[in-house]
């Protein structure tokens, strides 16, 4: 399409419109200086891929005598894994004791509470007995009373008849006799009164103390529960002690030649587990390009040595944290892996190269900056001019 339109110039215009042709891509390469965006990477002296890695200890917990083993040098062992264990087999007999006395409280419990909850119901009852027979009780001796005060006048009328002698002596001693009778019966109406509020008064007080004596007796079952149930879990932990497990999920770095059989001591070294974590990348910048330029949070890029970029990719990642100040020279800056390109191994210590971007700028910025530090260059490596015989005879007068 290009060279048709520069035909159609040539047969339109002539030769005179050729200049347009140079102006226009002047003014294309002029737009592109002045607007186009260019990431600028600060590259790093030296870069490697680290793999965080966490060792673990793992010593005898306790005193006692080996009786299994899996511990063997370079052996992959997963987290809760058991690697060796000690003699138990007396904290296992506690521990069946143990859970058995354990196993035995619960039903004397259960039996105690059901015991005190008959109990505290039979005592609603028997108060609910003892205010009915109260009740009757005072009903008789109301009656009673009543049949006294009768008796007693009948007694003086009859005692009125006889002064007269109006009535025999044998109906005057059945009045008197009827008045003793009625009496009589007041005071046993009183007399059962008193007796029913007294037997209900024993009875309840008995059934109270024996449910003080049930409560008494489920707080020493619930006691004895207690310390049966931390007897059970110290025992469990002595017994799980005695199994020691990975702590995690690694490679047994260093081990002990101590076979089955031995006697080891608490705190003895047996092996230690070497845990992978997670891959970083640790780069070491100038401190001219670094300090005030690298952030966390931009983007990079990370060339491997040994895995060309342009048949495996590059590795991206992040900055996360850098260093604010250099030493021996150089700034420690640490990035995230955010993809790492198919093909390439995760292996601590892969070496390369890391570019950050650092900003985006426009072609012309970038031909200043790149002026500016040509200009600084010769200004600092110009030497002083001498200085003169006088004056430094000068200086030293003055001095």
């Amino acid at each position: 399409m290009f060279p048709r339109t520069v035909r159609a110039l040539l047969r339109g215009r002539g030769r005179s419109a050729l200049w347009l042709l140079p102006v226009g891509l002047f003014a294309v390469w002029g737009v592109w200086f002045l607007r186009a965006s260019i990431t600028v990477y600060e590259p790093s002296v030296q870069a490697r891929l680290e793999v965080h890695r966490e060792v673990y200890a793992v010593d005898a917990p306790v005193d006692g005598r080996l009786v299994k083993t899996r511990v063997e040098l370079h052996r992959q062992v997963r987290a809760g894994e058991v690697l060796f264990e000690l003699a138990h087999e007396q904290e296992a007999r506690q521990l069946a004791e143990a859970e058995a006395q354990l196993r035995g409280l619960g039903p004397q419990l259960t039996a105690a509470r059901a015991e005190l909850e008959v109990e505290q119901g039979a005592l609603v009852a028997q108060q609910e007995r003892g205010a009915a027979g109260v009740e009757e009780a005072k009903a008789r001796l109301v009656e009673a009373e009543a049949l006294a005060r009768r008796a007693l006048e009948e007694k003086a009328s009859a005692e009125q008849l006889h002064t007269r002698q109006l009535i025999s002596e044998s109906e005057w001693s059945r009045v008197r006799t009827e008045l003793e009778r009625a009496q009589a019966s007041e005071q046993a109406s009183r007399a059962a009164l008193a007796r029913v509020k007294m037997d209900g008064t024993m009875l309840a007080t008995e059934r109270r103390i024996r449910a003080a004596a049930l409560r008494r007796d489920i707080a020493e079952l619930e006691a004895a529960e207690s310390v049966a149930q931390a007897s059970v879990e110290r025992l469990r932990e002595e017994l799980e002690r005695r199994v020691v497990k990975a702590p995690a999920d690694g490679i047994l770095g260093e081990t002990s030649p101590v076979r089955v059989g031995t006697q080891v001591r608490a705190g003895d070294r047996m092996a230690t587990v070497v845990a992978g974590g997670d891959v970083r990348i640790v780069a070491q910048l100038s401190p001219a390009t670094a300090l005030g330029r690298v952030r966390a949070g931009q983007p990079a890029r990370m060339k491997l040595e040994g895995f060309a970029w342009t048949e495996f990719g590059m590795v991206r990642a992040t900055v996360v944290a850098v260093a604010s100040e250099a030493r021996d020279g150089l700034v420690r800056v640490e990035l995230s892996v955010d993809e790492m390109p198919v093909g390439i191994p995760l292996e601590h210590g892969l070496p390369g190269t890391v570019d950050i971007a650092v900003e985006d700028s426009t072609p012309l910025r970038l031909v200043l900056r790149s002026l500016g530090r040509g200009l600084e260059a010769p200004a600092r490596s110009r030497p002083l001019p001498p200085r003169s015989s006088g004056d430094l005879e000068m200086s030293r007068g003055g001095s």
